[in-house]
């Protein structure tokens, strides 16, 4: 592994503060440029994040959420100092982050793949294409579309282009009143911190409703070629919208399983002509194989990269840098632990006290224990990855210790809620 030199620079489209954190002291002081919508630095108080980490050059005002805006920089950035590479740095930023990279003629998604994951029609399209098993799917533009699908079954409802689940409903049946429900929830999601003030395209889709356990699979790739890859088991909150609960990995599978995963993250790498990266692919287990259910061109969230790193001994945001910049990387073919993730949930209301918190850190194997909210605060109804109340990340040397261990911190925190 290596780090830019210190008369390049490494851009990134979209300001992630965990991943600055996470490679802060390992690349150059002042190495790395943010790009980030206007808004979203008004929005989120970024005028000054350049103070915030050592490796932080200075944050660059530009629209890049389906926008060419960035690109418009690609002269002023390379002048200024050689670019390393081109970084996506959240979900909405890969589009422009492959157009940047294309341009300044660097290792990147490409520009037609990365279109491909942010839009999941183009995505079941292409994938479908490619010999990957999808689910049967639809566009849809209102509720009659969605009725007119389900045909009395059971549907996913859900944005074509959105983010950490965001407007994704499962619904068990579909009647009138439960499309034009749906239809409302899903085409009025908002992110206000997430996404400029300016109109934005939005997209929807019916799928069918598939049954099975929950995996992703995060693959390095270089060139086409997967150099490294990982299979996570995920579990999901009951009910209408699928949260995520939590990660375990590796996932305990057994060879075929193994294999199947291998060659379904292959067929859709080849599928989207997805040239070098990083993806997180997520998949339903049915009957007749692995299913995509959907797949994004960044690091992933929800720690997967954290319980990656736990788990095999790597620096997977460092090394992205270094694909990116075109050098040569060594990744390890297996993972020397587990490693898995719990996220804490509370009773809706206004939490009154936060307690076992310090217990759960003592616990053996618990790597991390973190409590998002406080007294008086509001806790909401699970409906996306941002309603979350906290986490817990315990390591152990087998996937059933791992489990336990994960829940044992878990059980030890309470959020009392009024």
């Amino acid at each position: 592994m290596t780090t830019p030199a210190p008369d390049a620079q490494v851009v990134f489209v979209g300001y992630n503060a965990a991943y600055l954190r996470a490679i802060d002291g390992s690349v150059p002081s002042g190495s790395v440029v943010v790009i980030e919508e206007p808004d979203i630095i008004r929005k989120r108080e970024l005028q000054d994040a350049a103070g915030r980490f050592d490796c932080l050059d200075r944050i660059v005002p530009a629209d890049y959420q389906q926008s060419a805006g960035a690109l418009d920089l690609a002269a002023e950035l390379s002048a200024a100092r050689p670019v390393a590479a081109v970084v996506p740095g959240l979900e909405y930023a890969v589009p422009a982050a492959a157009a940047l990279a294309e341009k300044l003629g660097l290792p990147g998604a490409t520009g037609t793949a990365a279109q491909a994951l942010r839009d999941k029609v183009r995505l079941r399209e292409v994938s479908a294409a490619g010999g990957v098993r999808n689910p049967r799917w639809r566009e849809v533009h209102g509720p009659a579309d969605i009725l007119d699908f389900a045909d009395g079954g059971a549907v996913v409802v859900k944005p074509a282009n959105r983010q950490a689940s965001v407007g994704v409903q499962l619904l068990d049946s579909v009647d009138a009143t439960t499309a034009a429900q749906a239809w409302e929830r899903t085409s009025s999601a908002a992110e206000y911190e997430q996404v400029p003030d300016r109109p934005l395209a939005w997209r929807f889709l019916a799928e069918e409703r598939l049954h099975g356990p929950e995996y992703s699979v995060e693959a390095l790739v270089r060139q086409g070629e997967i150099v490294f890859e990982n299979v996570t088991a995920k579990t999901v909150v009951p009910g209408p919208y699928p949260v995520e609960l939590g990660h375990l990995l590796p996932a305990p599978l057994d060879e075929d399983i193994q294999s199947a995963f291998a060659a379904a993250i292959r067929a859709l790498v080849a599928a989207t002509g997805f040239e070098t990266g990083i993806l997180h692919a997520e998949w339903i287990l049915t009957e007749s194989g692995p299913t995509l259910v959907e797949c994004a061109g960044r690091c992933p969230g929800d720690y997967l990269i954290d319980l990656i790193d736990l788990a095999y001994g790597t620096r997977i945001r460092l090394t992205l840098i270094d694909l990116l910049a075109g050098r040569p990387v060594d990744l390890p073919r297996s993972a020397r632990q587990t490693s898995a993730i719990r996220f804490l949930a509370a009773e809706p209301g206004t939490v009154s006290e936060v307690s076992g918190v310090d217990s759960a850190r003592r616990l053996p194997g618990v790597q991390v224990a973190e409590v998002d909210v406080q007294a008086g605060q509001e806790v909401r109804p699970w409906a996306s990855s941002w309603d979350r109340a906290g986490h817990v990340i315990a390591t152990g040397p087998d996937a059933h210790t791992t489990r336990r261990r994960v829940l044992d911190a878990d059980a030890a925190i309470r959020i009392a809620t009024d």
